[in-house]
């Protein structure tokens, strides 16, 4: 423990050495209302730190506890979505394979307005014949009687 005799030792031995200002500077950083830190003194502090550290730990583990649980849910969650994949992938399958089936369709369709309207022609022509001969026979027969 330094008392006030011995601080004014130093001061006089700095200010000797270094100055007044520098000196002042100096003696202005050393405590005077407090004893240098002992080794007993730095034990009890890293003791205090333990116990505050063992506490941080405590709620570490708690904190890593909980991101664990998040974790899972995120595992659980992707694992709905590569499921939710699946399925939209089967759809996309029935999709592309309707698709295909409906081009077909619409090729039979093009085929069959083709048809229809070959065969209408037909029946124009076919009943346009049979009502020429019909009108002939109506007026033969009024000729004729």
């Amino acid at each position: 423990m330094s008392s006030l005799r011995d601080r004014n030792l130093l001061y006089a031995r700095l200010e000797e050495v270094l100055g007044s200002e520098p000196a002042g500077i100096l003696m202005s950083h050393i405590s005077t209302e407090t004893d240098p830190a002992t080794k007993t003194d730095i034990v009890d502090l890293g003791e205090r730190l333990g116990v505050r550290m063992d506490g941080i730990d405590t709620r570490l583990d708690a904190v890593d506890v909980r991101f664990d649980a998040i974790d899972a849910r995120f595992d659980a969650i992707d694992t709905r979505i590569d499921r939710i994949d699946t399925r939209i992938d089967r759809i996309d399958t029935r999709i592309d394979r309707l698709e295909a089936h409906m081009v077909r369709f619409d090729d039979k369709l093009d085929g069959f307005h083709e048809a229809l309207r070959e065969q209408t022609r037909i029946y124009m022509f076919t009943m346009t014949g049979v009502m020429a001969s019909f009108a002939a026979v109506v007026v033969a027969a009024g000729i004729l009687t």
